[in-house]
């Protein structure tokens, strides 16, 4: 069941979202509902590269990258074996 909510977007992104449901030959609700599904997608999808490194480490390892990224948050010339 949909349920209606208000919020405020900047005119061209209504804009936007009236054009590409107008293209497209459907709703706007469908275009912001489409696009936040999307969005949600790619945020998870960079989530999973990042778990994928999980346990690559030893603990040693990661204690000293931790200790090189609070050390320098620009340079991290920390070698591993992975």
């Amino acid at each position: 069941m949909k349920h209606a909510i208000n919020f405020r977007l900047d005119e061209v992104v209504l804009k936007t979202i009236a054009e590409l449901a107008l293209d497209l030959h459907t709703s706007k609700t469908d275009i912001v509902e489409q696009s936040i599904l999307q969005f949600a997608a790619k945020v998870n999808h960079k989530k999973n590269n990042l778990l994928q490194f999980a346990g690559t480490l030893s603990e040693n390892d990661a204690d000293d990258l931790l200790k090189s990224i609070q050390r320098d948050k620009t340079t991290k010339d920390v070698e591993f074996s992975l």
